[in-house]
């Protein structure tokens, strides 16, 4: 399984890669960043970049790679709103207020020093195909010099190399990058299990089954599966694998 830290290794590398070429081209040459952009799926076939829509809504650009995310068809257009119906449905409310989050830690710092920090959230997204897959959705920035900064996002599919364990938002400080500076998780008031329902998962996680879960515990065979059926909707998740995902201490 990935490491958080592999992950943060190798977007330092992309940003490396921009990072000089960016303060040559200057703010004013679009064509040229694009070009350079249109590179990254070259050197780092795994990650789709694209300029944030928030921040630049009249400089939409998208990477060729992004197909493997978005699918073939994808419209490369700057519709956020397009870009949430896409996303989990029962990940969207929490990733808006990530978003949310993460603006406002922005606010509190001096835009010439946003380059500095990253922010990395964690969703559930679909694809054109109806699957869902787990996003590793990086926020970066990049400053040029007397001309602003250039906002961006890293996107990867990580859905075979971690465990997606609910929605949440992760900000580090470049200079310090092995430091979580901010954890945000929207739902982790939703998360806390009473005491019948940390047993029942508990026993779960040993691989029991119902009749024997609800011998071990002392209740009916129905109160095992209407505990199960509230802990599903409580969480947000349509199987058992994703409860204990979900769950995870």
């Amino acid at each position: 399984m990935i490491r958080e830290s592999d992950l943060m290794r190798m977007s330092n590398r992309i940003t490396d890669y921009l990072r000089p070429h960016v303060v040559l081209t200057g703010a004013n040459k679009w064509h040229e960043m694009t070009e350079l952009f249109d590179q990254i799926h070259n050197f780092f076939p795994g990650w789709v970049i694209m300029t944030c829509a928030v921040m630049h809504p009249d400089m939409h650009y998208i990477s060729r790679n992004s197909e493997q995310i978005f699918g073939p068809e994808h419209e490369r257009n700057n519709d956020l709103n397009d870009f949430f119906r896409q996303v989990h449905d029962a990940d969207q409310e929490d990733l808006h207020a990530c978003f949310a989050n993460l603006h406002e830690f922005l606010e509190m710092i001096p835009p010439a020093l946003h380059y500095q920090y990253r922010g990395i959230l964690h969703y559930r997204f679909r694809k054109q195909d109806g699957q869902y897959i787990y996003l590793h959705d990086e926020k970066a920035v990049l400053n040029f010099p007397n001309s602003g900064n250039l906002y961006f996002a890293l996107l990867k599919d990580v859905t075979p190399e971690k465990r997606f364990e609910g929605v949440k938002l992760e900000i580090f400080n470049l200079l310090q990058p092995s430091v979580i500076l901010r954890t945000f998780k929207p739902s982790a008031n939703r998360r806390y299990l009473t005491k019948r329902e940390a047993d029942l998962v508990g026993l779960i996680k040993q691989g029991l089954s119902t009749k024997e879960i609800a011998w071990y515990l002392k209740i009916s065979h129905h109160t095992v599966r209407n505990t199960k059926s509230k802990l599903f909707e409580k969480f947000k998740v349509n199987n058992t694998v994703e409860l204990l995902n979900m769950t995870v201490n």
